[in-house]
């Protein structure tokens, strides 16, 4: 008996389903593989600002240094065309600033002493004052009313049950007294303050002198470093020197933004016949290097210093008003139109990171906010991968 046997063909859905787990394994090959590399970037990112907090003793001083490096470089630049050695014309720069700086705190000596020697009669008329609004707010409608929350609360003594009043006699008095002020701790503290201040300037002084005196050194060794090909070389060269132009542009109309807000600033101070305007327009000239929180600063502190020497709120409203209008103008008016599109960052981001490098870094945050960013604007606008940051941080 001969049997016939036939081809029999499997199922269409076995073979569909077959086909469907062929293409899906790709796919999901692939969806794993995007999100180990999302959880990569976010791991990178974490370690990042890991790094950037706890590192701030050495990351700190070599940002300040870098920036202190683009101020100074055109001089130095200029001393080498004339044959001077970059070691020789670093030194001599640095020196020069030094000399500048000393001189200008030395001519300043008395009237910072004056402004310390009248500290204790600020705070005795701030005391005062608190004193005597105090008093005018416990006046007679005060106490009616105080009268009347007491009454109120006996009432409810009453309806609670419990008639009588609170036994006072024969308890013992505790009172908490807040520990001595040890002058010899608080000098040691301050000392240890000013040291390691003094030891980070040195420090930061010698990598601004190495930096100087190294010219372009580093920078031909980042093309090298991140240029394996003709394109990738022309590619950094490019950002290299985009960021240079930023820097450089950056710091030169900070400082003669700086200075137009100092001599407007005293003029206004010595107008309104403030005691010791040039400090304060100093101090106006340096804060106005902070956006957004430097016109605060002044307009407070301003406002404090002619409140406590007029006793008036006329005059205080007129000095602290008058240089909040000096830093706005400057600020709405004069930098844009100096740094036109070298910085080109939104409101909301340059605010969100003048807060993150302020709580990163504290107060030198605040300082390298405004450069910090325009160098990861200009590397995200010219990384394909980073575009879309870039495109996040610009302002049109």
């Amino acid at each position: 008996m001969i049997k016939l046997f036939a081809y029999r063909q499997p199922p269409a859905e076995s073979t569909s389903s077959a086909n469907s787990k062929a293409d899906d394994s790709p796919r999901n090959a692939s969806s794993e593989l995007t999100l180990l590399n999302r959880a990569a970037a976010f791991g990178m990112i974490i370690l990042g600002l890991a790094v950037l907090y706890y590192g701030k003793p050495i990351i700190l001083p070599l940002v300040l240094a870098m920036l202190i490096t683009y101020a100074l470089e055109p001089a130095v630049r200029r001393l080498h065309r004339l044959r001077i050695p970059r070691g020789i014309a670093a030194m001599a720069t640095i020196v020069t600033v030094y000399a500048i700086v000393g001189f200008t705190i030395f001519q300043l000596r008395g009237r910072a002493r004056a402004i310390v020697e009248s500290l204790p009669e600020a705070a005795h008329r701030v005391h005062m004052a608190i004193q005597k609004a105090r008093g005018q707010a416990n006046g007679p409608d005060s106490n009616s009313l105080q009268q009347a929350a007491k009454e109120i609360q006996q009432t409810a003594s009453v309806v609670a049950g419990n008639n009588s009043a609170p036994a006072t006699k024969g308890v013992a008095k505790i009172q908490i007294e807040p520990p001595a002020f040890n002058l010899e701790s608080f000098l040691w503290s301050r000392t240890t303050s000013l040291l390691r201040l003094f030891w980070q300037g040195i420090v930061v002084s010698f990598l601004v002198f190495f930096l100087l005196a190294s010219g372009d050194l580093y920078k031909r060794k980042l093309v090298r470093l991140f240029g394996s090909r003709l394109s990738d070389k022309r590619l950094t060269v490019e950002v290299l020197h985009e960021i240079d132009t930023n820097i450089e542009r950056f710091l030169l109309v900070q400082i003669l933004t700086s200075a137009v807000v100092g001599v407007a600033t005293w003029v206004l101070l010595a107008l309104m016949h403030v005691d010791n305007a040039a400090i304060w327009a100093l101090s106006a000239g340096v804060l106005n290097s902070i956006p957004y929180f430097g016109a605060i600063f002044v307009s407070a502190g301003l406002a404090l210093v002619s409140f406590l020497q007029f006793g008036s709120i006329l005059s205080t409203v007129e000095v602290a008003g008058g240089a909040f209008i000096i830093t706005s103008l400057e600020g709405m008016l004069l930098t844009p139109a100096l740094m036109g599109k070298a910085s080109g960052i939104n409101q909301v981001a340059m605010f969100v990171a003048l807060l993150f490098w302020g709580w990163m870094w504290g107060i030198p945050g605040t300082l390298l906010a405004v450069p910090i960013m325009m160098i990861i604007k200009t590397v995200c606008e010219r990384i394909e991968g980073l575009q879309p940051v870039g495109e996040f941080l610009n302002e049109h």
